[in-house]
């Protein structure tokens, strides 16, 4: 008598995924179709295909779904590019120089544990209610989360590394650039990815506070009409954009420093 014998490997990660995605839906239909949960709370996958496709073809509020979440990735783009720029310089210096680190330290590990939205009123009154007060809200996210990254990432450069470039004669600007910077650039990739996810988060959170456009607000404003296929469209095309900002950092990482673990 033959017997199967079911290992880790009888079938690979992407099946095992699709699994997962094909059960999610079985149960969706079934909760939905059967009457279990009314439309109100939670509209069935045909409901939700015929929304985002209004969404898309005629609009919300004057723009369509891709041009709210365009807005949206346009602020994310410009908040997250120059809060991480800045924040890796100010971090690489921050590892690189002793003095630098502390005057620099208690101003970021201030404003790191703080939550964005707490001083977002202050933006706004100082700002407005316009681009300017979410986009340097969001530079205020990604800039501790990528000095942090930047400045472990020097600090964690082996000292034999650094020994053998002085030993062969390296200045202090050839040591930073071929051997700090090297080293220390998978971690700052790393924080660069997770600033990312903290300024896409943070900015769904400041468009439905303080929003008139993009997918965040939408969300928000199509909620105060009990349209629940809209607002789940928008929950699907945030989740989507996130996946894809992601898998492309991810992507970034992996042929930049392709050295990373070998």
């Amino acid at each position: 008598m033959f017997r199967v014998r079911l290992t880790p490997r009888a079938l690979p990660s992407w099946a095992i995924g699709g699994l997962s995605a094909a059960l999610l839906l079985a149960l969706w239909i079934g909760v939905t179709s059967g009457g279990l949960v009314q439309d109100l709370f939670l509209p069935g996958p045909l409901d939700l295909w015929d929304g985002l496709t209004e969404l898309v073809q005629e609009g919300y509020k004057g723009r369509t779904i891709l041009e709210h979440m365009g807005m949206s990735l346009l602020r994310v783009g410009a908040g997250f590019l120059t809060g991480a720029a800045v924040g890796t310089l100010l971090g690489l210096g921050m590892g690189y120089a002793p003095r630098l680190d502390a005057a620099a330290s208690p101003f970021i590990e201030f404003l790191r544990p703080l939550p964005q939205l707490a001083y977002l009123v202050l933006l706004i009154v100082w700002l407005g209610i316009g681009e300017s007060s979410k986009i340097t809200m969001l530079f205020l996210a990604a800039l501790p989360v990528a000095a942090v990254a930047a400045r472990d990432g020097v600090r964690n450069v082996p000292p034999d590394r650094l020994q053998v470039a002085r030993a062969l004669g390296a200045s202090d600007w050839q040591v930073l650039r071929h051997v700090v910077l090297p080293s220390a650039l998978p971690e700052v990739l790393i924080g660069a990815r997770l600033a990312a996810g903290i300024v896409y988060g943070t900015l769904i959170a400041a468009e439905i506070i303080a929003g008139s456009n993009g997918i965040g607000w939408m969300i928000m404003d199509a909620g105060r009409f009990l349209r629940s296929d809209y607002v789940f469209a928008g929950i699907a095309m945030i989740g989507l954009a996130g996946i894809a900002i992601d898998r492309i950092l991810v992507w970034v990482e992996r042929r930049v420093v392709h050295w990373a673990g070998r």
